[in-house]
Order: C-alpha cells, then sequence, then structure tokens
C-alpha cells in the first residue's frame, strides 16, 4: 500500500506529531482532536467514534464540518442492524462508497443513513491493549471512492493518539515508579498489561499480571531469563526480536516496539506486544529496560480467522468455476457425482450427499465419503416420518443445524440417521424443479463443532441452483425426445385416423404442401360438394370463399401461427357453400412441422371443422341482450360488477367515478385484488361469508364493507350479488349490484356515539346521587354527635365549646353543598372540573367537619406532609375523598386501642402519592380483595354500614385520572395508597 498523503494530510499529521503530550491527557480530549483533524484532511462531512455497550453501539464523539461543533447521536440498536453490528464487533474494516447498498451497511439505511443524507462511509476498528474498545466512523454526503491513502491517513491518525494515551500511561507508570518501589507496585499489580525490568540482563522485576499473561512463578520467569532471556520466544520470531531490541539500544533509541509469540508454562504460545523502555547512563551504556507487555492473541486470532474466511472464499469460487467449466457434457448422473465431491471439498466437510422424493420416500442418490473416498447409494428415508424436516426444507432456503441434536428442524432424523452416521452439524438446501421441491442437496459435518457461515450457505445454494438447472435440462432432453417418437407414432397412425374421420359429423381436411390432400366426407357434404372435386385445392382458394369481412382477419392469424411454428390453434370464420349461403365454421388445426425441411411452411396441416352456425346465432342474440343491460348499468347511480372465472370483466362507470380509479386501473383485476382493496377490519367477516355461500351453491348474497379509493379513504358499500354456477357447481359469474351507503352508516354512528353519550350522563347521575347521599350522611351524623354532647353537658364552658363546633359543622355542610353545587355545574359544563388544591389545607379543613367524630373517639390524626404540595383535583371529590377515608378509619377501630391515624404524602414521578393509614381492625384481603371498591360492599357487618364509601372514593380517584392501592391485615390495620397528578 502506497503512502502518498496529500500536503494537508502530511501537514496534519506532522502537527500532531509536534503536540504535546499534555494535549492529549484524556479520552475526550484525544476524541474530540482526532475526529476534527480526521473530517480535515479526508475532506468529509463527519466523523464519529462509537463504543460498544452490550447489544448496542453509543456515540462518544461525533464532530460535523459542516456546522463546525461536536454534536450528539442516537444509539444504534442490534436489533436494528444485525449485519451491521457483528462485523463491526468482529474488528472488520468497512469502506462502503455506496453505503446505502453495501452489504453490511445497508442495515443502516432507514435508521441512519438515509435521515443523515449519507452515502458513503469507512469504518476502522480502535483497539486497546488488544482489545476491540470501539470503531472510528468517517461519513460523506455524496459518494466517495476511499483510496488506499484515505484509509492509511485514517488509521495512521487512530494509531498515533492510541500511541499518545499508551505513552500517557507508561509515562505516569514510569513517574510512579521513580516515585517509589511501592507506588510503582501498586501500579503494576493494577493495570491490565504486564511489567517487567531488566537491569544490566538481570531480571529484577516481574509484575503479577505479567506473570499471570505467562503462567509462570516469579523463580521460574527467573530461572528462564538467567538461561537464556528469549528462551520464551517463538524460533520463528526469536532473531527478528533479539535485532529490534539490539539495534534500538545501539542506536541509543529510549523506546521500541515488537510483536511476537512467546510460550507459555503449558507449552502453548500466545501472542504478545512488548513496548520496551531502554534508560541509559551517562556513558551511553544502557543499563535498565522496562517493559510493557501487552495480551494480542485475541486481536490475532481475528486476524487469523478473516484470512481464514477469505481463503475458503476463494476457493469456493474456483470450484465454482471449475464446476460450470468441466460439466457441460456430462450426464446427469455424472454432474450429481461431480457436486457432491466438490461440495466436500469446498465446505471441508466429511460426507456430501444428494436425495431425491420418490412417493413416499427420500432416496439417497449419490453419498460421497471423502475419508472413504467412494460413493454409495444405497440408503432411502420415510417422509411420513420426517414432517418437521419436509416442511422446513419446503419453506426455507436452507436448514442450518449448527447442532442437528438440538435444531427442531433435524430432530426426527437423530436416533435412525444423524447418531448412527456420527454427525453433528449439517447443512441441507432444498433442490426444485420448476419451483416445486424435488430433492436436497445435504452437507454433513463429523466431530468438531461447526458454525457455517454465510459464505458456506451461499456456496451450497449456488450448488444446489447449479443441480436444479441439470435436472430441469434432462427433463427438457427427455420430453424432446419423447414428441419426437409421438410425432413417429402420429405418421404412422393415419390410417387409423382416416377411419375416424370418416365416420364423424366433424369435417377433417388434411393439407400437404399448401394443398389439400384428404377431405373427409361430412366436410364435402357440408360444403356441398362432391369429394373429389375438392382434392387439389390450394390454401389460397381455400380463402377465396370465406366471408369477406373474415378473410383478411383469418388468413394473417393462420399466417402468423405458422411462422412462429405453432402446433395447435382455433380460428372461427364464415364459410360459403355451393348454395352461396355463408355458415358459421370453427376450424381446429394440428400441425406437422419438419425441422430439417426449410422450402415448406410445414410438413402436415390437419384441421377439424366443426359447424357452429347456430351457436353463433344464439351468441348474437345474448350479446344484443348484454349491449340493452349495459345501457341500464352505465345509466344508474348504483355500481355495477361483473366477475368471470375469478377476474373482473366489466365496471360500470358510476362505480368507477365513486372509487376515482381511472379505469385502466382495473384491468386484468382478480378476485383477489378485490378483496386487498377492502378494509382490514370487513375482510375477516365478508371474505368468509361469501366463500361459505358459494361452497353452498347460494345464488343470492348481501353484505355490507368498507371499499379503499384512489385517495386511500374508505367508503362504505352495500353489494347485492347473484351467482351463476356451472354443471360442475363452480360459480361461472359474480353479479354484483353495489351501493354506496356512507351516509347511513355515518348516521347509525352518530346515533350510537349520541347514546353512549346518554348511557355515561346516566351513570354519572346515579354516581352523584350516591355522593349527595354519602357525603351529606356523614355531615348529619356529626351534627347529631354535636348536639347529643351539648345536651348531655351543663357545663357553659363545654356548651360553648360544643357550639362553636356545632357553627363548624354547619360551615362545613354548607361548604358541602356548595362543592356539590360546583361539581353539578362542572358535569354540566359550565366550569372546569379540576383546580389546583393545597393538600395539606384540604385536609385540615375536611377534619374540622369530623371533629366531633375525632373527639368521641379519642382518634389521634397525625399529618406529615409538606405545606408546598398541590394537586389538580375536583374540590368536591377530594373532600368526598377525605371525609370517607378518616371516617372509615375511625367507624372501624379496634376494640382494644384507640384509632391512631397516619398521614403522609410524596411526590413521585410526577405525581403526588397520599397515604393514609389506620391501626384499626383491618379487612381480610385474601377473602374480600376484589369486593373491597365494590357498591354496597361491607365487610364487619356494621349495622349502620351502607358500602358506597370506597366505591365512591375509587370512582372519584379514577375520574381525575389518577388510581388507588390497598394493604391491609387483621386486626393490624388498613394502609390506602392514592396517586394524584
Amino acid at each position: 500500500m502506497s503512502n502518498n498523503f496529500s500536503i494537508q494530510q502530511f501537514e496534519i499529521l506532522l502537527k500532531l506529531y509536534k503536540s504535546s503530550f499534555l494535549n492529549f491527557d484524556s479520552f475526550e480530549n484525544s476524541h474530540k482532536v482526532m475526529t476534527k483533524e480526521i473530517t480535515s484532511g479526508l475532506n468529509i462531512s463527519r466523523a464519529s467514534i462509537w463504543g460498544f455497550e452490550k447489544d448496542k453501539l453509543k456515540s462518544k464523539i461525533l464532530y460535523d464540518s459542516k456546522s463546525e461543533s461536536f454534536i450528539k447521536q442516537p444509539d444504534l440498536l442490534k436489533s436494528d442492524i444485525p449485519n451491521y453490528f457483528d462485523a463491526v464487533q468482529k474488528g472488520v474494516s468497512i469502506i462502503a462508497n455506496d453505503a446505502q447498498q453495501n452489504s453490511l451497511t445497508k442495515d443502516l439505511a432507514v435508521a441512519y443513513l438515509i435521515p443523515l443524507n449519507i452515502k458513503s462511509i469507512l469504518n476502522l476498528p480502535i483497539w486497546e491493549n488488544g482489545k476491540l474498545t470501539g470503531i472510528l466512523c468517517c461519513e460523506h454526503t455524496s459518494n466517495k471512492e476511499w483510496s488506499e491513502n484515505d484509509i492509511l491517513f485514517a488509521q495512521s491518525v487512530i494509531d498515533f493518539f492510541m500511541l499518545l494515551l499508551e505513552e500517557n500511561k507508561k509515562r505516569i507508570a514510569e513517574k510512579k515508579l521513580l516515585d517509589g518501589e511501592d507506588r510503582f507496585k501498586f501500579i503494576s499489580e493494577n493495570i491490565s498489561d504486564g511489567i517487567y525490568i531488566i537491569e544490566n540482563n538481570v531480571l529484577v522485576f516481574a509484575s503479577a499480571t505479567y506473570l499471570k499473561m505467562i503462567d509462570l512463578s516469579e523463580e521460574e520467569k527467573r530461572n528462564s531469563h538467567s538461561i537464556d532471556m528469549f528462551e520464551l520466544t517463538h524460533p520463528d520470531d526469536k532473531k527478528r526480536v533479539i535485532d529490534c531490541i539490539y539495534g534500538a539500544a545501539n542506536k541509543k533509541i529510549s523506546s521500541t516496539k515488537y510483536v511476537f509469540r512467546c510460550r507459555k508454562k503449558n507449552g502453548e504460545y500466545m501472542w504478545r506486544e512488548d513496548i520496551m523502555n531502554i534508560q541509559y547512563d551517562a556513558s551511553g551504556h544502557a543499563f535498565r529496560a522496562v517493559t510493557i507487555a501487552r495480551d494480542i492473541t485475541q486481536e490475532k486470532e481475528k486476524e487469523l480467522e478473516i484470512i481464514n474466511k477469505q481463503k475458503a472464499i476463494d476457493l469456493q469460487n474456483k470450484l465454482l468455476i471449475k464446476l460450470y467449466a468441466n460439466t457441460i457434457d456430462l450426464s446427469i448422473k455424472e454432474k450429481i457425482n461431480y457436486i457432491t465431491i466438490i461440495a466436500a471439498e469446498g465446505l471441508t466437510i466429511d460426507r456430501a450427499s444428494y436425495w431425491e422424493i420418490e412417493g413416499n420416500q427420500l432416496v439417497c442418490k449419490n453419498l460421497f465419503d471423502k475419508i472413504k473416498n467412494i460413493h454409495t447409494n444405497n440408503q432411502k428415508l420415510n417422509i411420513r416420518e420426517l414432517p418437521k424436516y419436509i416442511e422446513a426444507i419446503k419453506n426455507q432456503t436452507a436448514i442450518i443445524a449448527d447442532d442437528v441434536l438440538t435444531n427442531d428442524a433435524t430432530s426426527e432424523l437423530v436416533d435412525n440417521y444423524l447418531i448412527p452416521s456420527g454427525i453433528t452439524d449439517m447443512l441441507d438446501i432444498p433442490v426444485r424443479e420448476n419451483g416445486k421441491l424435488y430433492g436436497v442437496l445435504c452437507c454433513e459435518h463429523r466431530d468438531d463443532p461447526r458454525v457455517w457461515s454465510e459464505n458456506d450457505v451461499s456456496f451450497g445454494r449456488s450448488l444446489a441452483d447449479f443441480l436444479s438447472l441439470a435436472i430441469e435440462e434432462e427433463k427438457r432432453k427427455e420430453i424432446e425426445k419423447s414428441l419426437n417418437e409421438n410425432q413417429e407414432k402420429l405418421r404412422q397412425s393415419e390410417y387409423q385416423l382416416r377411419l375416424i374421420t370418416e365416420n364423424s359429423s366433424d369435417g377433417f381436411v388434411i393439407m400437404e404442401d399448401e394443398k389439400v390432400t384428404y377431405l373427409s366426407p361430412s366436410y364435402a357434404k357440408f360444403m356441398g360438394y362432391e369429394p373429389e372435386t375438392l382434392i387439389g385445392i390450394s390454401s389460397d382458394q381455400i380463402f377465396e370463399v370465406m366471408h369477406p369481412d373474415d378473410k383478411e382477419r383469418a388468413k394473417e392469424f393462420i399466417e402468423n401461427n405458422l411462422k412462429n411454428k405453432i402446433t395447435s390453434f382455433k380460428c372461427e370464420f364464415r364459410f360459403r357453400r355451393k348454395s352461396g349461403e355463408y355458415y358459421w365454421r370453427e376450424d381446429y388445426a394440428n400441425v406437422i412441422y419438419d425441422k430439417n425441411d426449410k422450402k415448406s411452411k410445414y410438413s402436415k396441416y390437419i384441421i377439424i371443422s366443426r359447424d357452429i352456425h347456430e351457436r353463433k346465432l344464439i351468441e348474437n342474440k345474448l350479446i344484443d341482450s348484454e349491449q340493452q343491460l349495459r345501457l341500464i348499468t352505465e345509466n344508474t347511480s348504483d355500481g355495477v360488477l361483473v366477475i368471470e372465472s375469478g377476474k373482473l370483466t366489466y365496471i360500470s362507470p358510476s362505480y368507477i367515478k365513486l372509487l376515482q380509479y381511472p379505469k385502466e386501473y382495473f384491468e386484468n383485476f382478480t378476485t383477489e385484488d378485490i378483496f386487498n382493496n377492502f378494509h382490514p377490519d370487513d375482510i375477516k367477516i365478508v371474505r368468509p361469508y361469501i366463500e361459505y355461500n358459494l361452497s353452498k351453491q347460494n345464488t343470492e348474497l348481501k353484505y355490507e364493507f368498507r371499499f379503499k379509493d384512489s385517495r386511500g379513504q374508505y367508503h362504505w358499500r352495500e353489494d347485492s350479488a347473484n351467482v351463476i354456477y356451472d354443471k360442475n357447481g363452480k360459480s361461472s359469474k359474480y353479479i354484483v349490484i353495489t351501493r354506496d351507503i356512507s351516509a347511513r352508516k355515518e348516521a347509525e354512528r352518530e346515533k350510537n356515539r349520541l347514546y353512549e353519550i346518554t348511557v355515561k350522563q346516566n351513570e354519572k347521575l346515579i354516581k352523584f346521587t350516591h355522593i349527595v347521599s354519602h357525603d351529606i350522611r356523614s355531615h348529619t351524623s356529626n351534627l347529631s354527635m354535636i348536639l347529643d354532647l351539648f345536651e348531655d353537658t351543663n357545663d357553659p364552658n363545654e356548651q360553648k365549646e360544643y357550639f362553636d363546633m356545632l357553627k363548624q359543622s354547619t360551615n362545613k355542610l354548607s361548604d358541602t353543598i356548595f362543592y356539590l353545587n360546583e361539581t353539578v355545574a362542572v358535569q354540566s359544563g359550565e366550569k372546569n372540573e379540576k383546580i389546583k388544591l393545597n393538600l395539606k389545607a384540604e385536609i385540615k379543613k375536611a377534619i374540622l367537619g369530623i371533629n366531633a367524630i375525632i373527639l368521641t373517639n379519642d382518634a389521634v390524626i397525625n399529618i406529615e406532609i409538606d405545606d408546598e404540595i398541590e394537586i389538580i383535583a375536583t374540590q368536591s371529590y377530594l373532600e368526598s375523598i377525605i371525609f370517607n377515608m378518616l371516617t372509615n378509619a375511625i367507624k372501624y377501630k379496634s376494640t382494644t386501642r384507640n384509632p391512631i391515624i397516619n398521614i403522609n404524602a410524596e411526590i413521585i414521578e410526577n405525581r403526588t402519592k397520599l397515604t393514609i393509614q389506620d391501626n384499626g381492625i383491618g379487612i381480610d384481603l385474601i377473602k374480600n380483595k376484589d369486593k373491597v371498591f365494590g357498591m354496597y360492599k361491607t365487610f364487619h357487618g356494621n349495622p349502620d354500614a351502607v358500602g358506597l364509601g370506597l366505591f365512591m372514593v375509587k370512582n372519584h380517584i379514577e375520574s381525575m385520572g389518577g388510581r388507588i392501592e390497598i394493604e391491609s391485615e387483621l386486626d393490624k390495620g388498613t394502609t390506602f395508597n392514592m396517586y394524584f397528578v
């Protein structure tokens, strides 16, 4: 690869190399500089860096050269871009000049490329410490041919910044080394790379990470180093590593990097990248080497995987070329033999076979065993025992079974075929003849686990396609052979045919060399001539006795068929008898051609001629009748359709006008096309109804549905259909009179809407009646208690206190009536239903209305609510909710303890959660959980319980867009959690 950078690219790289390391001491800073310089150096629209986060790509930074700014980009999900995600996750470099069509990047088209107008992409992986940490994405808004210099420049910028970051880490590590041994040890044991130090050829330090990397103890490494410091280096890499290290020392270079294979304790080799920093004394002698060792085995294995994958593709392509070149003159059996050999070689598998379907059996035609180098064909499988396998091979392009024992499609083959044959992985591809399943190309792998790649599937598909073509070609040859044999038989059977023709009511004529050589007696009789007077007449003489209106048409039609070597055709015309009268004839022509005779138009021209004069007279009458019908249909507001043999043969102008389609739109319309324009909700009902009536041979049908017009809008139609059936019970003609009922349907919809509104208003009226009854009863109960207390005492102070309480309660009753009136106004639309209310203030006001109930029951109410909390609610509804909650908590108190009620509130995700907790007798939720909020549901047998309180609370909360939850335990108490906007 050449590296002829442009002047601008060279200046950018030079500027970066001259920059201080301190300018790039963080990933964010380095990413900004990297993306900005790349857009400038490549003269592109955008450059970005993406990182991996589980099953998505996350944009770390994106620079837009047009706006000269860094912008944010949404995450890309693996589920939306599977092919692209898989490629970049494997560290594959992607060069897409046309990104919207490239096989690896076209996944991005809908979610990313098209919305951002991106046409070209260059993706390069970013590696850190041998691990893939992200990708650099270079994007341009017009088609760009990425050159080798573009790729090298972008990779150089990546390498430079990764080197800077690595160098910065190294400098920090070196500084800490100089600060003290403890600090150095801490650093060395807490970075992912290994560190070892050599002083005067003696190993003086090896970090735990480094020793773990090579699987040696410190003592084992020291012993190995004392014998030969390069002992663990792979023999093929040893000289290169020594030359690199000592070459750098001789040139007094302070840092050098080299890649090699290192042997671990177990004998396996790992790939390492070492960066050695060499320190020199005053005399220039190298006395210390501090080396950072990085395990890059995973990165190298990925490179090797890519190389091996490309080798496999190259081999498969060569084998396909060889297949097409070497099998032209082979028989079908030899071609199958050749394909199984190539399949085994191209997919590096032990066995490849071809099976054909014969009745209820799957028969092996050729099985090639590469290990034994033999072909066999002695196996059969019962198709009835393989329903899943057959269904899968019919409906899929291939059965890809990386593990045949767990794959559902191959499960039926496990015991009788796969396990006995030792097969672990299988790739089966259908072979079709004229679109129908004919056989299976089976590629089988044994022993080591095998994952079939996309290229493997594509290669197998190519072999199966070649086999399909070969089989179809073989069938064609067999048909041609059979046709030639039949023609010979036809020549031999002319005598028998002559006997038949002479005794048939139809006329028979045979012409050779464009002259009549045979004429049946029935034909001569019809024409009014003696047979011998017509023998020898030419085709031109025959055309002369045709009706003038039919002559040219019939002549052109016959000559075109002869010119195109058509073997069978039919023609209708009027023929003049000897009496001068014209009669309709229908001629069926069968023509035999001699391909070796280039001069004659045909070898034999055989005519079966039938008298259709009476039929034609009837047809003309029918045409007149149809014309009258057409006048009616074309001048009515109702639409008319005629369907014959599954195709639309007539549509009235009124129907076309309604739907606003051009008339040409309905040409060649089938029944399926008509159904496709039905509303999706209606097709589910109407189509089964029509099909059921047709199966019962009902002659009259009526149904309603919505039909789509040219603007995509649906119109309600009512179809009245009349069906004519043939003698076999199949509908031959389906005549529809269709009427627009959109106005009627709209009136019905409006009627239903008004009915629903009435039902809802009635429901609200009922609920409001319950509210009035329940809430006023609570106030009157409180007033009654205060009056009882007032009458039971003679103490003026107590009487004054009760009088004040009585006054407060009556005021509260007035407020309740006022708010109920307000609710009526809201329901009737006079006022807005919901207002902003201070929650704590509303609770305190509600408590004032039931203070007598609280005092007489020695109840304690604790309120812990922030003064600032506000909710959006209907005031009368909120007051009713609090009344019900508090009076219920007191009403159902424990007989062994005074009631304690705790009220608190908090804000959770833009909603206010109000909690009211008591220590009463509780509710058995196991028995009554589904009944708690029901109307007239009571649970404790209290004589004054009505069963409306919790029902109204739930309805009030839900009508304001909230919800209520309950927690309760018998004899411990109940907690209600209410959520408000």
